[in-house]
Parts: C-alpha cells; structure tokens; sequence
C-alpha cells in the first residue's frame, strides 16, 4: 500500500460478548431479507432476565406460509409502521420522529392477506392500491418509550440495514408459545445488541484492499477499499493524482447512485456531479468517497419504488415517506473514518449539501472551505433539484 496512508483501522468490538451481539444482529438482518422470522428480546439488566419477548417478520420479504405461521400463534398480530407510513395512509398519528419512539402498531385481523398488507406497507409502490384509513386504525398503538418502542426501534433498524421496506409484522409472545417457537429454532437477537450496532460503518470499518486504476480523467488514480466488518457495506476512497495530504484536500463525498453514475439517467444530477468531481479533482488532485448508500441509503429497490411513486406525482422527499422513510437517512460515519485512515484532517469540501459539512465538522474533519458543484439541468431532473434546494436545504448555484 503506498506509504503516504497512515496504518489505521476503526476498532470493531470491545469483547467477545460484543462479537457475539454484532453476530446476531448480522444474522437477524440476513434472516429478515429472506423473509425468515427473528425473535427479538428485551432484558433487564442487559443480559440478565427476559422482560418482554415478540416475533418479528419484514413484510416485503413475507411468505404465506409465514403469514400463517404468524397467525397461528394464538396472539394478536400487528402491522408495525413508521409515522411517516402512517401519515400516508391518512392516519392521525404524531410528527414523524425517531424510529420506535413514533412508530405505531396497527392491529390486524387474522384473515388479512398478503397482497392486503403489501399495500399496507407500500411494497406495491402505487398510490391507487393503497388502502386508505382501515376500520380498525382507531385502535391503533402510539409506542411510547416502553419495551414495544424498544423493540420497534429495533426491528426498524434491522430492516434499514436489509434494505427492506420499514413494515414489519410482530407478536408478542409469552411462555406459553415456547413450545412453537423452539419447534421453529428461531433466531433471537436483543434490543440491547441491535443498540450497540451503530448505522453508517463507523465503528466496524476496515481498509481491505487497493490498487493503480487509471482513469479517462487523470491516468494517476488508485483505489482503496473499505469494509464494515458488521454488514458487509464496500466503501471506495479514489485518490485522483498526488494531492499533498499535509495540506487541504479536495474532497468529494458521493453516494453510489446505479442509475445516474453507471447508466447516465436523467432523473437527477448524480452521474454529472460524479464525473463533473473527478475533471476538477484531475486538475488539483484529490479523493473522491464513493459511499455505498444507493437512493439516499434507502437501497436501489426502495428507490426504484420511490420512482414510481414520483411518476404519480410526489416529489423525491415525498415519495421516500410515503415508502416509510425519512427524508433522507445517509449516515456519513463511514467517510469520517475513511479519511481518518487516508490521513486527511483537513478538506476543501466539493458539496452543495450543508448537512456534509455537519458531518465532517461533527466527526472531527476541518473543512477550510466549500466547494459548490452543480450538474446541468434537463426537463426530468429539473423537478428533483428544486427539491433538494427548496426542501432538502441544498444550496443553489451562486
């Protein structure tokens, strides 16, 4: 590896027994993608004694024959929802908040379907097959801080990290139901092992492997790559030329979009910017980070969805709640880190998004200066980049 990175890796785990947590929350996600069903516990103390136990199941993953596993339980099934879901559904819930703590529970009846609650959860991503204020969403469940907003927060952070639409079913279950749920040898994970597992790759990053990549902007780049230990995300920092990392470097931070970078859409100003970064930093030499963190790290399916609900009307913020999401949920841990292992404390910042320079400033990363970098505007992105200026806060060319 060339000499002039410092030797660095962001610690993982402080024992064995956090390995242990970071296992299970790896497991539990892998099994919600696969539409399998996690027990999801709360202790108290931590580690000590069981006080509340629930069954959890993604729905965008859910099988029938899940379905009526779930319902077979004898106990009531719930649909768990993000406010920012439940305010789509016209439901009167409370402002949209952190995960759990203003999640709802929705009770369901036991004959519901699976295509049902597919428009529940907005898997189907069509406004017109959603169903609007259901009978029985007067009997819904505000969480409040309790081992329920626990567990949602959760089985909510599980599924961001799967990638999966924020809807899942749960069941609270008691002693009782031991017999069937050991029959099914499920999984189990605990709230307090899910907490400890921070979103974003800062605390579980490493530096895996590099190489000389020349590109059509400048033939002197090299590519270093980063892992999270804890959910396989690949980060890529690409050093353009020889900046002097004693000095103020150009910095670029841009989240991987397949559709703009790799095939050009026009939907948005992602492919631009991308290339638009790589000219200048040609000039000045520079790193750009390509975050693994597709559709404002929604994932590419959520987003396509999202693409779907824009064609119906909504703009990108809208559509991206409608799905049950926030307004834009990247977390920028992963880039801190990388720089840090770059040996790069000090940047010249190529953004037209405040909420970056936060990041880096929060994560201990001086930015000198910003740098302002606008893509051109066509008749289908043009809608997109008002967004972002008028609601998401980006700043307009000068």
């Amino acid at each position: 590896m060339n000499d002039r990175y410092q030797e660095h890796r962001t610690p993982t785990v402080a024992s064995a027994a956090d390995e242990q947590a970071a296992t299970r929350v790896d497991r539990a996600q892998t099994e919600l993608k696969h539409g399998r069903v996690v027990r999801l516990i709360d202790c108290d103390p931590p580690g000590d004694v069981v006080t509340s136990s629930c069954v959890v199941a993604a729905v965008e993953a859910l099988t029938p024959l899940r379905l009526r596993w779930l319902s077979s339980l004898g106990a009531p099934v719930h649909l768990l929802l993000t406010t920012e879901r439940a305010l789509a559904l016209g439901m009167k819930v409370g402002a949209p908040g952190p995960l759990g703590a203003q999640s709802i529970r929705l009770p369901l009846p036991a004959d519901i379907s699976l295509d049902a609650l597919h428009g529940l959860a907005a898997v189907t991503s069509i406004r017109s097959s959603t169903p609007g204020i259901l009978p029985m969403s007067s009997a819904v469940d505000h969480l409040t801080p309790s081992n329920r907003a626990r567990a949602a927060d959760s089985a909510f952070q599980l599924a961001r990290r799967a990638r999966l639409i924020p809807a899942l079913l749960v069941v609270d279950v008691s002693s009782a139901d031991e017999a069937a749920l050991a029959a099914e040898q499920l999984l189990w994970v605990s709230s307090a092992d899910v907490s400890q597992m921070p979103l974003g790759g800062s605390a579980s990053l490493r530096r895996v492997s590099d190489a000389q990549v020349p590109l059509a902007a400048h033939d002197d780049c090299e590519l270093v790559l980063f892992r999270e230990d804890h959910g396989g995300a690949e980060h890529v920092a690409i050093v353009v030329g020889q900046p002097d990392f004693s000095q103020p470097v150009p910095v670029r931070l841009h989240s991987s979009c397949l559709t703009g970078d790799l095939l050009g859409s026009l939907r948005c100003d992602c492919g631009d910017q991308l290339r638009r970064a790589i000219e200048r930093l040609a000039e000045t030499g520079g790193v750009l980070l390509y975050l693994e963190q597709e559709g404002r790290s929604i994932g590419l399916a959520n987003k396509l969805r999202a693409y779907r609900l824009q064609d119906e009307g909504l703009d990108t913020i809208d559509a991206d709640r409608y799905l049950g999401f926030a307004a834009d949920d990247r977390d920028y841990g992963a880039a801190v880190a990388m720089l840090k292992s770059l040996g790069i404390a000090r940047i010249r910042l190529m953004t037209n998004n405040p909420k970056k320079i936060a990041a880096m400033e929060a994560g201990g990363i001086e930015v000198v200066e910003r740098v302002a970098l606008h893509g051109p505007v066509n008749s289908f992105n043009a809608r997109y980049i008002e967004t972002k200026q008028d609601r998401a806060g980006h700043l307009k060319p000068e």
